[in-house]
């Protein structure tokens, strides 16, 4: 009698088939099979592999139900259903809707967690990290919330709950599940070069800034699909609103008054849309160039006037301070000679040499007088 022998190793296991009907396992170890009489065959499976594919183990499961299990653990999923398999405590694979798989028992501590993704869409806690691990976006759909933001979860397009910060995971593989994150802190938003009309009807140009957060995330979904652009449009409108209403002047000198009229018209219609907007102004009025040449030449004029106003009262107040030290001198011939005295004193500074006919008396007398003589000297 003629045989064949076949090795199986510690980590395989061995199919044997008469023809094309299974007789039995082959456990590791060597096998003699006799060659003669109807053909025996031996398809080997190697059990390290997670999960172990081959044709020969559907045709067992649909033909010998329960022949299998001493050596396998069957995986065999509804349509709505997903599995996630454990080995040793690890995740090592995730089965989708209508998938059938084969684990060998012999080398791992085997655990298959079942889901139905028809009723439970958030996967559980423990799984979000080796999910995360295992990439696996072909079932799950991964979101990370970072601190300050909030997440939106939507399921078949309806908006079902609120994250906090944090990792999380959701089925996707029967459901439509979409995970909006929102930003909660305060945000700068910039408006520039906006061109207006003022009352008067002077074209000016004008940058405004809004600073804003998400009070309200559920509202603000609600009412636009971007925030940001919402709040663009509105300030817009508020901002030609509150300038078409005012004068080129009134424009230019209450900036204050104009911010306050902003925040009253936008602040009530972005509370309803889930905003808060804490600051909102106008940063810079920019005049075209010939309004500007204009504006400069009238502050000139101004300046300009004031200035001559100020030298005028600067000289009535001079005029008026001699004619009161005229007045002194009048009534007291020793403060007025004390100012010939200091006249003659800034005389001398200047002058060289100074020739005088009269002696000292002719220095004192005659050389500098502030008063004329009188009649009787002067004939």
């Amino acid at each position: 009698m003629f045989y064949k022998t076949v090795k199986i190793a510690e980590y395989e296991l061995g199919l044997l088939f008469r023809e094309t009907k299974f007789e039995r396992f082959l456990e590791p170890g060597r096998h003699k099979l006799p060659v003669y009489g109807k053909a025996r065959y031996a398809s080997v499976l190697d059990l390290r592999h997670l999960p172990v594919k081959d044709a020969k183990l559907d045709e067992l499961r649909l033909t010998r139900p329960g022949l299998l299990d001493e050596h396998f653990e069957v995986a065999d999923l509804g349509d709505a259903e997903v599995a996630f398999v454990f080995a040793d405590g690890k995740l090592v694979d995730r089965l989708g809707p209508a998938e059938v798989a084969f684990y060998g028992k012999r080398l791992y501590d085997l655990r298959i967690e079942v889901i139905d993704a028809a009723e439970v869409v958030e996967v559980p806690a423990k799984l979000v990290a080796p999910l995360a691990r295992a990439k696996a976006h072909d079932l799950v759909a991964p979101a990370q919330v970072q601190s300050g933001h909030v997440g939106l979860v939507y399921v078949d397009g309806v908006l079902t709950r609120r994250l906090d910060p944090g990792a999380y995971a959701f089925l996707k593989a029967v459901r439509d599940v979409h995970v909006a994150i929102l930003d909660m802190r305060l945000t700068t938003l910039e408006v520039t070069g906006q061109e207006l009309l003022t009352k008067d009807r002077v074209a000016v140009r004008a940058n405004v800034t809004a600073v804003y957060r998400i009070a309200d995330p559920e509202a603000a979904v609600s009412v636009t699909a971007d925030v940001g652009d919402y709040l663009y449009k509105a300030l817009q409108f508020a901002l030609r609103e509150v300038i078409g209403t005012r004068t080129l002047e009134a424009v230019l000198g209450d900036k204050a008054g104009i911010n306050e009229a902003i925040a009253e018209r936008l602040v009530p219609k972005l509370k309803d849309a889930g905003l808060d907007v804490p600051t909102v102004g106008v940063k810079d009025i920019i005049l075209p160039g010939d309004v500007r040449e204009l504006m400069n030449r009238v502050i000139e004029a101004e300046k300009t006037a004031q200035a001559n106003v100020i030298k005028r009262r600067e000289e009535t107040a001079a005029t008026r301070s001699l004619l009161n030290t005229a007045k002194l001198m009048e009534d007291n011939p020793t403060l007025l000679r004390l100012k010939e005295l200091e006249a003659l004193e800034k005389v001398s500074e200047k002058v060289g040499n100074v020739i005088v006919g009269n002696g000292m008396d002719g220095v004192l007398n005659d050389l500098v007088r502030i008063k004329p003589k009188p009649a009787t000297e002067a004939g």
